[in-house]
């Protein structure tokens, strides 16, 4: 008897210890957060020296590379740089080429002395793309580019490659990879948002996919991209067996009644802003700023830009998916304020 009493005794004290117990609950697993830190690179337009190159002065330390966009193509197919791209090119190499990255930006423009320039021209990379031979000529005058600019990085910004070409493209860019490594120069390509990912790309080259143009020239009023279009181009370019960063377009346009389209920067639209006194508001759809104002005749003005609330949202919602290599297009006439948000992303 006195042993069944000793039992129940014991059983009670464990039973009281384990209940006064201060043992906190087991929490919830947190979700897993994006780490890795955030890479910011930057185009500079020829067109806008001034501008863009004070841009770059005021948020260097948040910036990767520096991407001079740009040169282009003569009629006799081969590279031509204005001299406003010279310009560009040697000042920003006087400035940062100790701290970063120069890349050149090679576009599909062909511009002639005599006749309208064409701009994504894709006859001209039918022509350079058609065989081994062609290829090698226009790697042969890139490589004459790099030698005569001394240049650390070329990057390929070819639009609207033909189906038909896209064999050609492909070879081509292993065929320059392998060549401009030869010299230690870096090979980057920025690819539309319709390029079909699936294409097999060669391994090497750092690719860039443009994230905008959802509203323009070509369009309505509207955001330059917007988070359902990011969606859909994060789940098209997981077929890419490349990692591609993300390219964010800065500014932003101004639609007319009649059918007019005027390009801003972020400081244009923002000094429009001020000007009409009219309500500022932001789209919850895009993160984009927008506006609208009656000028003196009575005609309905539109203004949709992206300021530095709209690139941190997009950032933010592409980061998610684990893509941390962001590009922006591009400097000349950002605030203040989106060149502190840059300046932010230290590299160090």
């Amino acid at each position: 008897m006195k042993k069944i009493l000793l039992f129940i005794c014991l059983a009670l004290l464990i039973i009281t210890a384990c209940s006064n117990s201060k043992e906190e609950p087991v929490k919830a697993r947190e979700p897993l957060k994006n780490k890795e830190k955030l890479q910011l690179s930057i185009w500079l337009p020829e067109w806008q020296i001034k501008s863009a190159i004070e841009d770059v002065e005021n948020s260097e330390h948040g910036l990767q590379d520096i991407r001079v966009f740009g040169a282009y193509f003569n009629e006799n197919d081969q590279l031509l740089l204005t001299e406003d791209t010279i310009e560009m090119l040697k000042q920003t190499q006087q400035q940062f080429n100790e701290s970063h990255q120069v890349i050149l930006t090679l576009i599909n423009d062909t511009v002639t002395d005599n006749a309208p320039s064409v701009q994504k021209d894709s006859t001209l990379l039918n022509r350079l793309f058609q065989n081994a031979p062609s290829r090698q000529r226009h790697i042969d005058n890139i490589l004459q580019v790099v030698d005569q600019y001394n240049v650390n990085g070329i990057e390929i910004d070819y639009e609207k490659v033909a189906k038909e070409d896209l064999p050609g493209y492909v070879r081509f860019l292993n065929e320059l990879y392998k060549q401009l490594s030869k010299k230690g120069i870096s090979l980057h390509v920025v690819l539309e948002p319709s390029f079909p990912f699936d294409v097999k790309l060669p391994n090497g080259p750092k690719y860039t996919v443009m994230a905008y143009n959802v509203h323009g020239y070509h369009s309505g009023p509207g955001a330059k991209a917007n988070f359902s279009f990011l969606n859909d181009l994060i789940k098209k370019i997981k077929k890419s067996n490349q990692k591609l960063a993300i390219a964010f377009a800065t500014g932003g346009f101004e639609w007319v009644n009649q059918g007019k389209t005027v390009a801003l920067t972020e400081i244009e639209a923002e000094e429009l802003l001020n000007k009409t006194k009219a309500v500022k508001q932001r789209d919850k759809a895009s993160g984009a700023v927008y506006f609208t104002y009656v000028d003196e005749q009575k005609v309905k003005h539109e203004v949709w830009y992206a300021d530095q609330e709209t690139l941190e949202k997009w950032t933010a919602h592409v980061r998610k998916k684990r893509y941390n290599e962001i590009v922006l297009w591009r400097a000349g006439g950002l605030s203040s304020k989106t060149l502190q948000w840059i300046n932010e992303q230290s590299v160090e």
